[in-house]
């Protein structure tokens, strides 16, 4: 999907290279269950409940301005596999040991209960994957990952440019690099 097609607003979007690698990170094609933690305009549960049309999905998102833009993203893909909840994760939803995947984009200053509370929302073998623009929250990311017990720990750095006008010519204007943390619940 592209940028184009969402309704946006002053909230972030997660832009379509780093939803395209994020998602195909977040391997979905057997999902039951799907979180999506800071949803902001909904990007990723729109494209994941778009492409997955049998899949479950859960927009977690506290901001009002982010909510309405979610619930507008929703009705103009006309999709009903997609719930949204206003909160502040982490959230009960008494579905513990049942989500194949979490999607964290957005957590806060409290990374460390949603790692908790992902761990045990999440099925073995369950998928979490984050994104993260500021590099002393991926490092913290990666080491509370690790000391959790999570398993197939994979990082990734992308950076995206795009050609733009720039007087007479044309440039790759870039844009912030994004880290990606991929990893799975451990079979305990």
């Amino acid at each position: 999907m592209r940028n184009r097609d969402f309704i946006t607003g002053k909230v972030p979007i997660t832009k379509e290279e780093v939803r395209a690698i994020s998602i195909n990170k977040l391997d979905l094609l057997n999902a039951k269950t799907f979180i999506d933690v800071g949803a902001g305009t909904g990007s990723i549960s729109i494209e994941a409940g778009y492409h997955y049309p049998d899949l479950r999905v859960i927009a977690i998102e506290r901001n009002d301005d982010a909510l309405d833009l979610v619930n507008k993203n929703i009705e103009n893909f006309n999709l009903t596999n997609v719930e949204v909840v206003k909160a502040y994760a982490p959230v009960e939803l008494d579905i513990y040991n049942e989500v194949d995947a979490i999607f964290l984009g957005g957590t806060g200053n409290k990374l460390e209960e949603i790692i908790d509370w992902s761990k045990d929302l999440l099925v073995p073998g369950g998928r979490l994957v984050a994104n993260f623009i500021i590099i002393d929250t991926f490092y913290e990311m990666l080491r509370l990952v690790r000391e959790k017990g999570f398993k197939n720990v994979d990082v990734t750095v992308l950076n995206v440019s795009k050609l733009e006008k720039l007087g007479p010519g044309e440039y790759f204007k870039p844009h912030n690099p994004i880290y990606i943390i991929s990893c799975e619940k451990g079979v305990e």
